[in-house]
């Protein structure tokens, strides 16, 4: 069984060709939308005195902007409340996992992740057990240290979690 993470949630048409390979190895394929993103985006655009161009980019920017991005509010209240977003989306893939394994039981599972998604896929790696990563050639998992380092100043906002960024 592979579980299909995309870069704007669940797998789609464009997806195809990179599907089939999978197909043609005999993997079954379960693709999701982690909470607040695909089709389960909150349908608006935040204005922001932070970012006065935040209202004037496309939807999928804006959405995404760390700064002050729709998404970025939800995931500053997940850390506030406890409940940080990336251990959330981690739990969406554990739910995932469950429910395929009741409808097709199958005992191995593997995941990938395509652009951005590579960093969600790899922390599942790391965190579920009985679950391989399947590499991408071109993929990067993101580091907070290397945001830290870099200072950059925009960064993949869903990936936030407390003390997950320090100075060494």
């Amino acid at each position: 069984m592979l579980l299909w993470l995309g870069e704007n949630g669940k797998a789609s048409a464009s997806d195809w060709p990179n599907l089939n390979k999978y197909l043609d190895a005999g993997y079954d394929i379960v693709s999701i939308d982690p909470r607040g993103l695909g089709e389960t985006r909150m349908p608006y655009k935040a204005a922001s005195p932070d970012d006065p161009l935040l209202g004037q980019m496309d939807f999928d920017r804006a959405y995404i902007s760390p700064i002050s991005g729709v998404l970025a509010d939800y995931v500053y209240n997940s850390v506030l409340t406890g409940r940080p977003y990336l251990l959330q989306m981690i739990e969406d893939v554990e739910i995932a996992m469950r429910f395929a394994d009741q409808k097709i039981n199958h005992a191995e599972f593997a995941v990938i992740g395509t652009g951005e998604a590579y960093t969600l896929s790899s922390t599942v790696a790391e965190t579920l057990l009985n679950i391989k990563l399947l590499p991408q050639a071109d993929a990067h998992a993101a580091k907070w240290t290397e945001s830290v380092d870099q200072k950059q100043e925009l960064w993949p906002i869903q990936y936030l979690l407390p003390g997950g960024a320090y100075i060494h």
